[in-house]
């Protein structure tokens, strides 16, 4: 039996009337239903369309993809196997130059904003060899050399081989070489028969390609050509830079003297 205090009254137990808890709940669901309205408003409203109709049409070296437009897209991600990114932009076609060769399955998303669509249907399709990473640096010779190791050019029937060793700075005693690399990639090509020997070689940058121009220059008269500045050595070995094209400056011609070419005559007549 519980004990009162004299002089202290019982604390009363308030009551919540029964329509106030109800106007609680339905303020808690007014609140969830709004806030759940402004997500879709955020994410939902702007998404796009995903693509539809693409297309891949496998060339020498290279594979090129279209697809249909989408209303109220401001752009277009080409994706290529798991992820790779390819292409980013406005345009309804792409090209991957770099792609290797083998099996590979393209999506396309549409952009608006900051928004992404779901991606589009799957294709998938076999490429033959092309040039790799290095495919954007023979392409900047569309007509002179071959878009892909197995291809002939526009020029000549001109036919290119990758080489593989470092140049003579470059090649050090260990297998890993001493680690001064100036050489980004060369080619090696025939303009329609053995005895018409001519290269590219791409450089780090324009300090490297001066520092191999110059290897030359003792032994060597200077020489005008359509392009720019050469240098052809007792030889008959002719190295020939290009200045007038900024995106090409970081290439090197070059071209060997043969009873069956001339050097400053065979560069230029190279379509440059």
């Amino acid at each position: 039996m519980a004990t009162r205090v004299p002089g202290i009254s019982a604390p009363r137990r308030r009551v919540v009337p029964g329509w106030a808890v109800a106007l609680v709940v339905v303020a808690a669901l007014l609140v969830g239903v709004g806030a759940f309205l402004s997500v879709r408003a955020l994410t939902g409203v702007d998404v796009p369309d995903a693509p539809r109709g693409l297309r891949l049409d496998e060339r020498s070296g290279r594979l090129v993809a279209s697809w249909e437009p989408v209303s109220g897209a401001s752009g277009y991600q080409l994706v290529r196997d798991d992820g790779l990114v390819v292409y980013r932009g406005d345009e309804t076609e792409a090209v991957d130059v770099a792609v290797p060769a083998g099996e590979h399955t393209y999506r396309v998303v549409a952009l608006r904003g900051d928004a992404s669509s779901p991606p589009s249907e799957p294709k998938s399709v076999r490429t033959g060899n092309g040039w790799g990473v290095y495919a954007p640096l023979v392409a900047q010779f569309p007509e002179l050399l071959p878009q892909a190791p197995d291809a002939v050019a526009a020029w000549n029937d001109a036919r290119c081989v990758r080489r593989y060793s470092g140049g003579r700075d470059e090649v050090g005693p260990s297998e890993t070489g001493n680690g001064r690399v100036r050489t980004v990639f060369v080619v090696r090509c025939t303009a329609g028969a053995v005895d018409r020997p001519f290269g590219v070689f791409w450089f780090a940058s324009k300090d490297a390609l001066n520092a191999e121009y110059s290897r030359s220059s003792a032994t060597s008269r200077p020489v005008r050509w359509r392009h720019g500045t050469g240098l052809i050595d007792e030889n008959g070995r002719g190295v020939f830079k290009i200045t007038d094209d900024p995106a090409r400056e970081l290439a090197m011609i070059v071209v060997l003297r043969t009873p069956a070419q001339d050097v400053l005559r065979t560069v230029d007549s190279m379509p440059i």
